[in-house]
This record gives structure tokens, sequence and C-alpha cells, in this order.
């Protein structure tokens, strides 16, 4: 059948197909003529709560409408009756009855009754679909606000990849406002290294649907990046369907810098910035792996610098420090790229040298490392001087194991130190004795005070004008169980290194003091006083063992008079609190102060008469040759000329034959010491010795 046939045929059944569609139950069916209802189905007048006959009792559509929505309905109703429109549709608010309200949809056609103008139309209930839309709406309204909330950035992605949308967090991580994002890809927004990986993780987690977490960075704006952790989530449709993604990202950029942080601090000494021992013993142990694959050698320097200590304790640790970081800079100066230089504390430092092509190579390394370090070093205005023995061990022919070849390194290292300094060594098989016995030294210098086996020995110093002893140097003598007599050049070193120097320095002061009160005691008041002299290091001024010293004379009562120390010259350039301070109140309690090895080390004339100084002792180097060699002689004069000037006595160490005694008379020298007057003597046969010049 034709369109035309087909129309023909229902304008034949029109009444038949108009009354079916007015007794239709679901449906409102009205005709309105001049604002008043001309029919309502029985639907209508159900929908508002009215029947048919009061609707259309002169009733309209304004009746059943809420004043809210009142303009726009008489607006669509004009607009059809004036034909501005032939048809029409909208949603209003409809009154009921009962005062309650309903939501319903209109679609009206305009039309003609009884010759003049007309609506017809339908009208659904949708206040059911209403309700439910304004729920969906409400719901999605709180889930955007309740994501907007979301401090980490949150987006949201369709099947393809393309933004959906965004939070705020999310446009102020990356920079772009959700308007300019929705409907593009990664690769409209960032960097085609990052956009690449995104996209490949979007795909991956579209073929396997779920969830996927993994780490990544994030472009800003700016051009920086972040570290950040992406958590994903697919979505479906209604249908089942892949709808898309929804992914959350958490900033770690904190968290990796403070795990780097950590890392550093715990693989990074922190005044030097270089590896330290951790660090040193994984990349050693990494090395030690790849030589043995590769059949290569690889050596290890262990590098002790020389007189440090004499630095750190005269010039302070603040300049200690500026030497170690300059010498740290001066050692890495001299490696390969390569290579590997690390700090293991104080004043040591480990380098690693993989791939050696030569052993010859190493000891290249070394000399250059020496002849570096050998420089003097210029530390804000202060100038010091260190030098550098070294030690050197190899794999494989020394070790492959990492604590064996580092202790290997340390003990030709001090096998260098021994042949004196200033110089590298190869380790040998029979270092390895001399480390133990080292270490077992050691040992038994920890247990040498508790156990008595130290003794004073006191070497008497001569009053060169009546030939009297008038002082005398008390010197630190270890009774050794197994070794007999070991000498101070043997330990005292030692016990600065392991840190007991200061005890062993009280124990001698102790000792000195009660030598010196127990010789009054015996020769009366009224004797001569023997002043007894004791040495101390600048480790025992930094201590601060010294400061009660001074106390313990007082509570003993004994004359403080009958006490000197004896220091280095270059403990007087030290400017620190604790030094300064205790020179300062020996001098005010009336104890002596001597100037040890005078002329072999820093010049410290202006401070001679700061801290009144008593005494200058003239090297043994000065007085050995004074009869031989004219220079010696003069410079020994002239230390005695300037010390007389300053009001200061002299005394020379080393004198072993009459003619330098002879010389030091003429020169005006004070006081002599040496094995022509006596050798270092224990306190019974010292007591002897003066009595007997006592008569």
């Amino acid at each position: 059948m034709s369109k035309a046939e087909t129309i023909e045929s229902l304008l034949r059944e029109a009444d038949t197909l108009l009354l079916g569609l007015f007794s239709n139950a679901l449906v409102g069916v009205y005709v309105i003529q001049d604002n008043r209802f001309v029919f309502v189905n029985e639907r209508l007048a159900e929908i508002f709560g009215y029947s048919q006959e009061a609707l259309c009792d002169g009733l309209g559509p304004m009746d059943l409408t809420s004043p809210v929505d009142r303009e726009l309905a008489q607006r669509e109703i004009d607009r059809r009756v004036q034909g501005s429109v032939k048809t029409s549709f909208y949603r209003f608010c409809g009154l009921c009855k009962d005062g309650s309200s309903v939501n319903v949809e209109v679609f009206g056609v305009a039309t003609q009754y009884a010759g003049q103008a007309a609506i017809i139309g339908i009208l659904l209930d949708v206040s059911e679909r209403t309700a439910a839309e304004r729920a969906v709406a409400d719901q999605l309204r709180f889930i955007g606000q309740l994501v907007d909330t979301i401090p980490s950035p949150v987006f949201f992605k369709d099947e393809e990849g393309r933004y959906l949308g965004c939070n705020a967090a999310f446009e102020q991580y990356i920079g772009i406002g959700r308007q300019d994002l929705v409907g593009r890809s990664v690769y409209d927004i960032s960097p085609k290294d990052l956009a690449d990986k995104y996209f490949a993780a979007d795909q991956a987690l579209f073929e396997q649907r779920g969830t996927q977490t993994y780490e990544a960075a994030v472009s800003y704006a700016d051009g920086s990046r972040h570290d950040v952790v992406f958590y994903k989530a697919t979505f479906n449709k209604a249908d089942g369907s892949l709808g898309g993604l929804v992914g959350v990202i958490h900033d770690i950029s904190e968290r990796k810098r403070m795990e780097e942080a950590i890392w550093h601090e715990a693989n990074y000494d922190p005044l030097t910035g270089l590896p330290n021992r951790r660090l040193l013993r994984d990349r050693l142990r990494e090395e030690l792996k790849r030589a043995e694959r590769k059949h290569s050698e690889l050596a290890l320097l262990f590098i002790d610098l020389d007189r440090f200590k004499e630095v750190n304790d005269t010039l302070g640790h603040d300049i200690g420090d500026l030497l170690l970081i300059e010498a740290g800079k001066r050692i890495c100066a001299a490696l390969r790229a390569s290579d590997t230089v690390s700090r293991q504390g104080g004043d040591e430092f480990v380098v690693l040298l993989p791939d050696l092509a030569k052993k010859s190579s190493a000891a290249q390394v070394a000399q250059e490392i020496i002849d570096a370090l050998a420089r003097p070093f210029d530390l804000e205005g202060h100038q010091a001087y260190v030098s550098a023995s070294i030690g050197i061990a190899f794999f494989p022919e020394d070790s492959g194991k990492v604590e064996t070849l580092i202790g290997y390194a340390d003990q030709a290292m001090y096998a260098a130190k021994a042949q004196g300094r200033n110089a590298f060594c190869y380790f040998k098989p029979s270092m390895q004795s001399s480390a133990m016995a080292r270490l077992e030294l050691s040992n038994d210098l920890r247990r040498a005070l508790a156990e008595n086996q130290f003794e004073l020995y006191y070497q008497p110093i001569t009053d060169l004008g009546s030939g009297r002893t008038a002082k005398a140097e008390a010197l630190l003598r270890w009774h050794h169980p197994k070794r007999g007599m070991v000498g101070p050049a043997e330990f005292i070193s030692l016990a600065e290194e392991i840190g007991i120097i200061g005890e062993i320095g009280d124990w001698v002061f102790h000792q000195a003091i009660a030598t010196a009160s127990h010789w009054r005691e015996i020769q009366g008041e009224h004797a001569s006083a023997v002043q007894v002299s004791i040495n101390i290091s600048p480790r025992q001024f930094i201590s601060g063992i010294c400061d009660d010293w001074i106390g313990d004379l007082q509570r003993h009562g004994v004359d403080s008079q009958l006490l000197s120390v004896e220091i280095t010259e270059g403990l007087l350039l030290d400017d620190r609190p604790a030094v300064v301070d205790t020179l300062l109140a020996f001098r005010d309690a009336g104890i002596q102060v001597s100037i040890d090895d005078f002329g072999t080390g820093y010049s410290a004339m202006s401070y001679l008469k700061k801290f009144d100084i008593d005494y200058l002792k003239i090297d043994r180097s000065f007085v050995r040759d004074m009869t031989t060699d004219p220079s010696d002689l003069a410079i020994a004069e002239a230390m005695i000329v300037m010390a007389h000037k300053l009001g200061i006595k002299v005394i020379a160490e080393g004198v072993e034959t009459e003619a330098q005694k002879m010389l030091l008379v003429q020169a005006g020298c004070d006081y002599a010491q040496g094995y022509l007057f006596a050798r270092p003597m224990p306190q019974a046969d010292f007591f002897r010795y003066v009595a007997a010049q006592l008569g």
C-alpha cells in the first residue's frame, strides 16, 4: 500500500482511532479552546484528582499548573493558538486538586475545533522519572563535589583513553583546566616519552580489566617533573561494556627525596661528601665480582695522613675538617672517573682502582697522591703541612675477600709509616704477623694501667752554674710481662690512637707529684726542692683531663713550684678555650711551663710572653752538632739570647760530651740534660743520685 493510500485509509478510520487514543489508560489526552478544557480523558482527570466533568466545567490548563510554571505554559499555548508554532513540547509542575504537585510532560498540536483555534495534546505523569533523575543528578553532584574535595589528583578517561574529566586537584597539579582537558589524549598534554608510557599502561588495563598500580613521572606546565604513583581502575557502562578508567595520582617526590637523602646519609661521608665505609664495601664487592668475571686486576690503596693529629690538636677541629675536605679533593684529582675514593673516618681514606692494566699503575697513582698531599694547605689563613702513608693490596694476588683486602692494605699502610712515612708500601704476607702483634700490643696496653705495669723514670736536669740537679724530667716506661721494657716511642702514639693517653697522662701526673712530695718529706722543708717536669700531649689538653690537676695539688698540699709541664710549640698556636684557659690556669697556680723541642715546630715567639713561658728546651738535634756545625751553634746561641731577653730560662737536651757542655756554658745556657750527666733512672735510684750530690 502506498503512503497516500495509507493516509486515506487512516482518515476513513479517524473516528475509531481518535476514540482509541482518548480511552488510553496510560496517557492523558486533552482538547483546549479559549484556555478551557473542551475534553479530557479519564487518565488525565485521574492524574490531577478531578473528574472529567469537573475539568470540562470551566477549568483550564492554568488551573492545573503550578504558579511557578504558569508563565511558561501560557506562552506555549499562545504560540500555538496564534500560529507561531504548530507543535510544542515542554515539562511543567502540575497542581492537583488536593494541592499536591505532579511532574508532567505535555505534547500539544494546534488544530481547529468547531471552526475555531484549539489545541489537542497528550500529557504524561513523569513524577517518578523526574524523582529518579533528580536523585541521579543529586548523586552525581555529590560525587562531583566529593571528588573535587579529594586532595589527590583524580582523572577519568573513556575507553579510547580520552579524558572525560578530572577534579580540581588534577587541574592544579598539571596546570591545565578541565575545560581544556576533556576530549584530549595523553599525547596532547604530556611529553612523548611520558605519553608513551601512560598510553601503554592504559591499553594494558583495558585489555585486562581491573586495577593497576605503577610508578612514573608527571610533567608540570613549567617543564619540571615529579615522581608519582598511578592507581587506576576500569569501569563499565550500563550494558556491561567497557566505559573507561578512573585514575588517582599520589605524588611521591618528597618521599623519593627523603629516601635519597637517607640513602646518601647512610652511604656518604657528611664532611667530605665522599663515599663512606659502607658504600666502599658495596662497590668493592661488585668490582671484585666483575674483576673475577673479566679475569682482571684491581688495587686497593689505604691512605693515612701523617701529622694530621698535630694539625687537628694545634689549629683546632674546624681547621682540621677543612684540611680533610681539601685532602679528599686532591686525592680525587689524581684518579680516573671509574675509580672510587672513600673516607673511612678520621684521617683515613681508601681508594679503589678497578681494571688495572698493570700493577705499576697503582704505584703511579699512589705517588701522585703523596705528591698532592705534600703541598702546603692554606686553610683560612692557616698554613698546614701533612704527608701521606699509603698501603696497597691487589686482587687477586693478595685476596678476593672484601674485609681481608682492606685489612691487608691497612697493614701495608702501617708498614709505610714504620719506614718513615710520606711513602707507599705493597702488602706482604709477613705484615700480617706485624699487624697481629700491633693488635696484641694495643690490647696489652689497655690492661697495662690497671695491672700496674707502668713506671716513671727520672732524668736529672743539671744547673750549669752550680753543677747540681735542679730539676728532673719524668719519663714513662712500660714493663711488659712478656716483652720486657717497652719504650715510649713504641706505645705513646698507640695510646693516643686507641684513646687512653688521657688516663695514662693522669697517672703520670699523680705519680710525679707523689715523687716530688716524697722527696720533700725525705729531705725536710729546708732542703733544696727538685722540680719534676711531665710531658703533656695536645690530646690531654683537649680532653679536659688536666682541669682537675690544680685542685689535686691543693687537696694534697703540694707546692705547685715542685711541678712543671712540658708542651710542644704548636700547642701555643691553639686558640681553643680548652687550651688557652688551661695554660693560663697553670700560670696563675704557679705551675711552670716549658716548651719542649724548641726550634723544630711552629714559630710562636709572640705567644711566649702571652702565657708566661718559664723554660725553652733546645732540641737535641741542634745540640748534637754544635761542636762540628757552626750553624747549629749559632742557632743555639740565638735561642739562648732571645729567651734571656724575654726573661725565659733555657734547658739544652741531649748533652753527651764535655765539649757540648762547655759551648753551652759559654753561650749562657741555664740548664742541661743528657747522658753526660745521667741517664733516666727509677725513683729510688734518682733519690740516691740527688742525695749524693747534697752530701
